[in-house]
């Protein structure tokens, strides 16, 4: 599963370039993003920015940053050599204490250094449509989906290869 969410997690990551790249470029850009990419977790402004880019991140559902850090969590007290009570403080750090904020923190300064005003605006209109809700809560199913699919279709060109 470790190796799925990573996968997941590069596959989101570039296709939100799909639309503008071409698929060479897909990589450099995300490279050069990352490279450039410094986390901020200091307090975001109370404008209306920040309130739509809550709006926003809140009818998207279906899968966010912080609900996967819980789901990992989840899965890691799962396994037999946890220590269940660091398990526990890290919990509480992104569920209720200063992790939680710095995560909100940093996400929201994310979108706000990505997309305007007006772009949020647009994009909380989608995700406010059926079509919107469809999406949000489809896209982590599709994206599991396209990433076993591309294993297993991996794993038949391996075997199609040794033949």
């Amino acid at each position: 599963m470790k190796k799925n969410f990573l996968l997941f997690s590069l596959f989101f990551t570039f296709l939100s370039y799909c639309q503008t790249e071409n698929h060479y470029g897909i990589f450099e850009n995300i490279a050069n993003e990352m490279q450039n990419f410094k986390i901020d977790t200091t307090a975001v402004p109370n404008d209306n920015l920040t309130t739509k880019i809550k709006e926003l991140r809140n009818l998207k559902g279906g899968f966010n940053i912080n609900e996967a850090l819980e789901y990992k969590i989840a899965e890691e007290r799962t396994k037999k050599d946890v220590n269940k009570e660091e398990l526990d403080k890290m919990e509480r750090f992104f569920k209720l204490g200063n992790g939680k904020k710095w995560l909100d923190n940093a996400v929201i300064r994310i979108y706000r250094n990505l997309f305007t005003y007006q772009e949020i605006k647009h994009l909380i209109k989608f995700y406010k449509s059926s079509a919107g809700q469809k999406m949000a809560t489809k896209f982590p199913i599709i994206m599991i989906q396209s990433l076993k699919s591309a294993e297993e279709i991996t794993e038949m060109y391996k075997q199609q290869i040794k033949n």
